[in-house]
């Protein structure tokens, strides 16, 4: 895999093509690609996917841009916001090319503002998650088998966990809130961590299993081999299954192979709203 470029690295400036707000008017337009994630590899995966995507509608891309930094940060202190920003201003590019809206900003009077802006400088936008909500589906077998994904919960290594679970989800394509989804696994994952002093046996490790639904809903599933005795750690448990809850997911918990195995479910919509960013301030820039 090739590294990513650096934060508003310019790889080929050409003059644009004609603008039109319509992106499949500008076949041939030049484009920028802009992506946003906390770590590199995930970056490397969007922008691959954009690149591709961006061939397909006859694109041609004069800028990949990335920021490694969370939504959180507003657009105005993102350098690699800023560089998307001086292209298409300066009409170096004809439009911008994102996963989607919710990918530069959650808060979706943000976005709004983000539509006007490009309307006001005779810009477009295409997101690769429009097309995929419209395109073809394809057989249902097929369509199983890429979007589930399953994981064993080691203490020592949920930091790779949450990295490998972020890229399933981008290379699925999955449309909703990313970093929501990784914090809601984290919060799940809180929970064989809490138990495993208790078990001190390899059998006690438990596995974390990630499906999108036909509905595009996300089912982040837990099956932890032994049920939770122990006052502390069941108070850790409570505690990781109101925050999972705060972030918008629907939780369900169950008991099997004899009262010797737990089950947590949590389900997250697309459309769930980012509780982390209700405050975030109106202005796009």
């Amino acid at each position: 895999m090739t590294a990513p470029p650096a934060q508003g690295r310019t790889h080929v400036t050409r003059r644009p093509a004609p603008f039109a707000m319509d992106p499949d008017q500008n076949t041939g337009a030049d484009v920028v690609l802009y992506a946003i994630s906390d770590h590199t590899s995930t970056a490397v995966v969007t922008l691959t996917s954009l690149r591709a995507f961006a061939a397909r509608q006859g694109f041609n891309v004069v800028h990949e841009v990335y920021d490694l930094t969370s939504l959180h940060v507003p657009a105005r202190r993102r350098a690699g916001w800023r560089t998307v920003e001086r292209v298409i201003t300066g009409r170096r590019a004809a439009g911008l090319v994102a996963p989607a809206a919710n990918h530069i900003s959650a808060v979706p009077a943000q976005q709004s503002a983000l539509r006007r802006w490009l309307l006001s400088v005779s810009a477009f936008a295409a997101y690769l998650d429009d097309v995929r909500k419209t395109a073809h589906r394809r057989p249902v077998a097929a369509d199983r088998l890429e979007r589930h994904q399953s994981y064993t919960c080691s203490p020592n290594e949920l930091g790779t966990l949450r990295n490998d679970a972020r890229t399933h989800l981008t290379l699925v394509g999955w449309p909703g809130d990313l970093a929501t989804a990784i914090q809601v696994l984290t919060c799940l994952t809180h929970i064989p961590v809490a138990r495993a002093p208790l078990a001190g046996t390899a059998s006690s490790a438990a596995t974390l299993r990630l499906t999108v639904t036909e509905r595009e809903e996300l089912v982040i599933e837990l099956q932890a081999p032994q049920a939770c005795t122990d006052r502390a750690a069941a108070s850790l448990t409570a505690r990781s299954l109101t925050q999972a809850r705060l972030l918008g997911a629907e939780i369900s918990c169950g008991l099997s192979d004899g009262a010797r195995a737990t089950t947590v479910r949590a389900r997250l919509r697309p459309s769930s709203p980012d509780h982390r960013v209700r405050s975030a301030g109106r202005r796009w820039r």
